[in-house]
């Protein structure tokens, strides 16, 4: 039962671990993508020949949207891959201090 239990544990942190990565990697891609924007950026000015309106042509509003998304999604994969991994080596930790425990009362009993 015992082991189970440890194997489930193992398992829901390597999972966020897994998502955690994935996320990052995501964020990872929005952020070579704005990357790409920000280094083509070329704003152009349109002018109408039968008015004088002119437009600046610009790729601003999806820089924006690129950032606002990148950025929660690197927060999130962060969270979960530094809580995945903070879960196992609590574990492991923890897994080791009962073994030691147990060897230390098995000295003391012989």
């Amino acid at each position: 039962m015992q082991w189970a239990e440890r194997q489930h544990f193992h398992h829901r942190s390597a999972l966020m671990q897994g998502w955690g990565a994935l996320l990052l990697l995501a964020a990872c891609a929005l952020w070579v993508w704005l990357g790409f924007l920000l280094w083509e950026q070329d704003d152009t000015l349109y002018c109408f020949r039968a008015s004088s309106i002119c437009e600046l042509d610009s790729t601003l509003p999806k820089q924006v949207i690129l950032l606002s998304l990148s950025a929660p999604l690197s927060v999130a994969g962060s969270a979960l891959l530094v809580a995945g991994s903070v879960r196992r080596q609590t574990t492991a930790h923890v897994l080791r201090v009962i073994e030691m425990q147990q060897s230390e009362e098995r000295a003391r009993r012989k």
